[in-house]
């Protein structure tokens, strides 16, 4: 969800970061990379949530967010991962990704280009129709992106369960609606840890991500 803007970004968004701000920027990344240095421990969340008209077979709508995992130093929760758009701006040639700590007042500031945007220009959210094998690629590519240290979540939209409800109660199908869809798993995770081992084993990482997105 976009960043309201707020007045300092007209100004902020002109400027890059001064020597001091943009070293106590890195000073905060190093400090977070080091408290998140196990190589099996995730530092992001690549979160699918399909729509009710998800089948493995065929094109499914679905939307894509990136999340930093537990990143507060406090041991709050998830905070969502928004991507810098100076490729798509045709600024420049960045499309790193800007992580919670280069969040404040209204703007964003990326720590590879060192550019502040407006809450308006980032994205953090990926809206697409796609087969399972679409799905796969577009996982992998992101993972790639997020250093290859991210949990896979798949979500599945609430109403499937309230729609197989209806119809149900309608066709008096004896459960065979309700229960298919109960089976569906609400939630499923692919672990980073997970994927390590599978990948040390041989496994292709594409592969594995479209076999975990079809079950």
């Amino acid at each position: 969800m976009p960043i309201a803007p707020t007045p300092i970004d007209l100004v902020a968004s002109n400027f890059y970061l001064s020597k001091e701000e943009k070293a106590a920027l890195e000073a905060k990344q190093k400090a977070l990379d080091a408290l998140l240095n196990d190589k099996e421990l995730s530092k992001y969340k690549i979160e699918i949530m399909f729509g009710k008209d998800f089948s493995p077979n065929k094109p499914s709508s679905g939307a894509v967010s990136f999340w930093e995992s537990g990143s507060k130093f406090h041991g709050g929760g998830d905070t969502i991962l928004h991507f810098c758009p100076g490729k798509r701006l045709g600024v420049n040639a960045c499309e790193a990704f800007i992580p919670d700590v280069s969040h404040g007042f209204g703007f964003l500031v990326c720590p590879n280009c060192h550019r502040t945007w407006n809450g308006d220009d980032v994205w953090g959210q990926i809206l697409a129709r796609l087969d399972s094998s679409g799905w796969a690629s577009l996982v992998l590519k992101y993972y790639r992106k997020l250093e290859m240290r991210a949990d896979i979540v798949i979500k599945y939209h609430p109403d499937s369960l309230r729609a197989a409800a209806h119809r149900e109660q309608e066709t008096q199908r004896m459960g065979s609606d309700l229960n298919r869809v109960r089976a569906k798993r609400a939630v499923a995770i692919y672990p980073l840890k997970n994927i390590i081992k599978d990948v040390n084993a041989g496994a292709d990482l594409e592969g594995r991500f479209l076999a975990f997105i079809r079950a």
